[in-house]
């Protein structure tokens, strides 16, 4: 089952114009790109199962800056009560890692 869904991902990733489509918004309009917000949530995922289980959450570095680049200072706490996608922001060190001040961004407490 998990071989047949991955193909069929795979093939969906591999059709024409993948990596533009945009996410429609509830309140209509457009989002992010799907695939900002895949990487976004693989990320973000990551961090809360290592988080939760107690395992190192710095996560790969070039995932991380790429979700980091896209995603913070760049999702106003306005507009996530709009899509109810994520929390409000919570404060992070400067210092912390970049992971943590994502994830802190997107509403998690570090």
């Amino acid at each position: 089952m998990y071989a047949r869904g991955a193909k069929d991902v795979l093939a969906a990733w591999q059709s024409e114009g993948a990596l533009g489509r945009q996410m429609p918004l509830p309140g209509g309009g457009s989002g992010p790109r799907i695939v900002d917000l895949h990487l976004l949530e693989a990320v973000l995922h990551s961090w809360d199962l290592a988080t939760a289980t107690g395992q190192d959450r710095t996560g790969d570095p070039d995932a991380v800056q790429a979700a980091f680049a896209g995603w913070y200072g760049n999702f106003p706490d306005e507009i996530r009560a709009a899509t109810g996608m994520f929390g409000p922001s919570k404060d992070a060190p400067d210092t912390a890692p970049a992971a943590d001040r994502l994830a802190a961004y997107l509403g998690r407490t570090i």
